[in-house]
């Protein structure tokens, strides 16, 4: 994610998928090797938060409670019977706060909290950056937790299912329901000769904020047919040789479902590089407002800028 810092509160870095999109962006500034196969592997590895007591994380209205810049949890004797339990990580354990009187949220909480959406918690990060495992653990609970919450009935006959396993799983009579995961094609488009990659943005984005193309896989669709879909539909460019390399969970996406990262990259065809980004042939009316073609030094400085905590010059890019 390449983005000009604007404010000291700017989030610099998303974790899950920064992570490979930092992998991804190495790779195409250089030829990868054992030693970069090595490297990109770490950055794929989901590692798991373990508590070192058990915890109990409240959801109310799919946010977190917050005091003092990090989670908190609900106190180590609360009761919440009656109520469903997703467990998650090492120890932990997620319950929705929903129907809860305010009263006693406060009193299994310790005191007041700031409720937080999970995309939110990713700003703590600057300042408790060794928080990374937990938030996301936090992350993925709040989104299964989201799921239960969304098929407590049947959508085929309405009748009632079950927590199971843990919150792996829901039963309905004799089958199993799982938990919703959509597929995403991320993809980094190196241009023809390797010496440039292209990065789009949208309008909703901060300013001077640049991504990686990226869009959902569609039914009885290959990863790598939707990568060279959506590069062609957002930019107008013509990709060949697309390679699927890693996939990351992304537990915070579009209505807080979980959605998984499948990285990719893609090299421009001879002569389909040019960019057209105006959708249907009318300008704005594309998914991107702006798609760019950055070469390999610009990359490298937007990604040195992004995992450094100073500031920024209003205007440049970081990664």
């Amino acid at each position: 994610v390449a983005q000009t810092d604007q404010t000291s509160s700017t989030t610099r870095l998303l974790p899950f998928l920064s992570l490979w999109q930092r992998a991804v962006i190495a790779r195409s500034t250089a030829r990868l090797d054992v030693s970069m196969q090595q490297t990109f592997g770490t950055f794929c590895q989901t590692r798991r938060w373990a508590a070192d007591t058990e915890r109990t994380l409240l959801v109310l209205k799919g946010q977190v409670p917050v005091r003092d810049g990090r989670v908190c949890y609900a106190a180590a004797d609360a009761s919440f019977e009656g109520r469903e339990v997703v467990e998650f990580a090492t120890r932990g354990k997620a319950v929705s706060a929903d129907g809860m009187s305010e009263e006693a949220v406060r009193s299994v909480l310790g005191g007041d909290v700031s409720w937080t959406a999970p995309r939110a918690l990713l700003q703590m990060l600057q300042l408790v950056p060794e928080a990374e495992d937990e938030v996301t653990s936090v992350c993925s609970a709040v989104s299964l937790l989201m799921w239960h919450n969304e098929n407590r009935f049947s959508g085929i006959d309405g009748s009632e299912t079950s927590i199971a396993d843990g919150g792996r799983k829901r039963l309905r009579g004799g089958s199993s329901l799982h938990p919703r995961i959509d597929p995403v094609a991320i993809v980094l488009v190196t241009s023809a000769d390797g010496s440039k990659c292209l990065l789009g943005r949208q309008k909703r984005y901060p300013k001077g904020m640049f991504t990686c193309v990226s869009g959902f896989v569609e039914h009885a669709e290959s990863v790598e047919a939707a990568a060279a879909r959506e590069v062609s539909e957002e930019t107008g460019v013509a990709v060949s040789d697309v390679l699927l390399i890693g996939s990351q969970p992304w537990p915070i996406g579009r209505g807080g479902h979980c959605e998984l990262m499948l990285g990719c990259t893609a090299c421009a065809k001879p002569g389909g590089e040019a960019i057209d980004c105006t959708g249907d042939g009318q300008e704005g009316t594309g998914e991107l407002e702006e798609a760019r073609w950055f070469s390999r030094a610009e990359a490298q400085a937007m990604l040195e800028a992004s995992t450094t905590p100073p500031s920024v010059t209003a205007g440049e890019a970081t990664a």
